[in-house]
C-alpha cells in the first residue's frame, strides 16, 4: 500500500470525483471540502491523496485546516489497514492535523498507528449515523404550518444553534459566532421553521452543503418544551418534500447514534442509515 498526494483539490476532483459521488451522502465532507477549494472560498494549504493498493482506490482524504483529516473509505474491508498507512505518511511528513474524521474502524486504524510513535491523544467528540433520503413516506403531519424564518428572528437562531451543538457536542460556537451564522443563513433562506396552531416557532431546520445531485440538512432543533408532539418529524418532512421537489435527488444528515428519538423521527419521513462519521480531536 502506498499514499499518493495529488497536486491540489482540482487534480483530486479530476482523478477521484467519480468514486465518491457513488457514495455522495457518504462521501460529502470530503466532496464539500474539495469543491470550496477550488471554488476559493476556503483556499488554503490542504493536504489530498488516496491510499492505493496497486491500481486499487481503498480510501480517499484530505486535511484543511482548520478542519479534521477527513476520510471517505472506498474499500471497506481495506480501511483499517490502509488508514495505517495514512498514519504513517502523516508522521513522516510532519503533515499537521487538527484531529480525524471517518468510519470508527478507520479513524482507530489510524489512532493505534499514529500513536505508536507519538504520545498524541485522540479525544472522541462526536459519533453519528450519515441518513440519506431518496423516496418520501407520508405522514399525518402535525397541525401548522412551515416557513422560512423572517430577519427579526435570527437572534432566536442564533440560541437555538448554540443549544443545539451544546446538545450535540459537534463543536464550541460562541454567541457573536452563532449570530452572524444565522443572520447569513436567514438572509440566503436557508432556515426552515414551523408553526404550530398556536403560531408559536417550535422548530428549525437549516439547508447546508449542496452537492452534485444532494443536499444536506443541519441544525435540526426543537426546545425541549416542544419535543415529543411530531413537530420536528413534520418540519423534516416538508422541508424534504420541497427539496426533492426542486430537483434534489436525495437529502442527507447527520444525527447523533444515541439520539433513537432523532433516528425514528427521520425514519419515519423516510431516512435511512447510509454510513457513520466518526471524529475523534488531537490533543498534543
Amino acid at each position: 500500500m502506498k499514499v499518493e498526494v495529488v497536486s491540489g483539490a482540482k487534480e483530486f476532483l479530476e482523478s477521484y470525483e467519480d468514486i465518491m459521488l457513488q457514495q455522495e451522502a457518504v462521501s460529502q465532507l470530503v466532496l464539500y471540502l474539495a469543491y470550496r477549494e477550488v471554488d476559493g472560498e476556503k483556499a488554503g494549504d490542504g493536504t489530498f491523496g488516496a491510499v492505493m493498493e496497486g491500481d486499487t482506490i481503498l480510501l480517499l482524504f484530505c486535511n484543511v485546516i482548520p478542519h479534521d483529516l477527513t476520510i471517505h473509505t472506498v474499500l471497506q474491508e481495506k480501511g483499517p489497514e490502509a488508514a495505517a498507512v495514512l498514519a504513517d505518511y502523516i508522521l513522516e511528513q510532519q503533515v499537521k492535523i487538527q484531529g480525524i474524521l471517518g468510519r470508527k474502524d478507520v479513524c482507530q486504524g489510524f489512532i493505534n498507528q499514529y500513536q505508536k510513535t507519538t504520545e498524541g491523544i485522540f479525544i472522541e467528540k462526536l459519533a453519528s449515523d450519515i441518513m440519506e433520503l431518496r423516496l418520501l413516506n407520508e405522514i399525518w403531519p402535525s397541525e401548522g404550518i412551515q416557513r422560512k424564518a423572517h430577519t427579526d428572528e435570527v437572534k432566536m437562531i442564533a440560541d437555538w444553534m448554540i443549544e443545539f451543538q451544546m446538545e450535540t457536542l459537534t463543536s464550541e460556537l460562541d454567541y457573536e459566532a452563532a449570530l452572524a451564522k444565522a443572520e447569513e443563513a436567514v438572509a440566503s433562506g436557508d432556515v426552515y421553521v414551523f408553526e404550530a396552531e398556536d403560531q408559536k416557532v417550535v422548530t428549525m431546520a437549516v439547508t447546508t452543503r449542496r452537492l452534485p445531485h444532494g443536499i444536506a440538512i443541519d441544525y435540526v432543533y426543537t426546545p425541549e418544551e416542544y419535543r415529543g408532539k411530531g413537530y420536528a418529524a413534520t418540519n423534516m418532512y416538508y422541508l424534504s418534500k420541497s427539496l426533492l421537489a426542486e430537483g434534489y435527488q436525495f437529502c442527507t444528515l447527520f444525527v447523533d447514534k444515541d439520539n433513537l428519538l432523532s433516528h425514528r423521527a427521520y425514519e419515519k419521513v423516510g431516512y435511512n442509515v447510509a454510513g457513520e462519521s466518526y471524529g475523534y480531536e488531537l490533543i498534543s
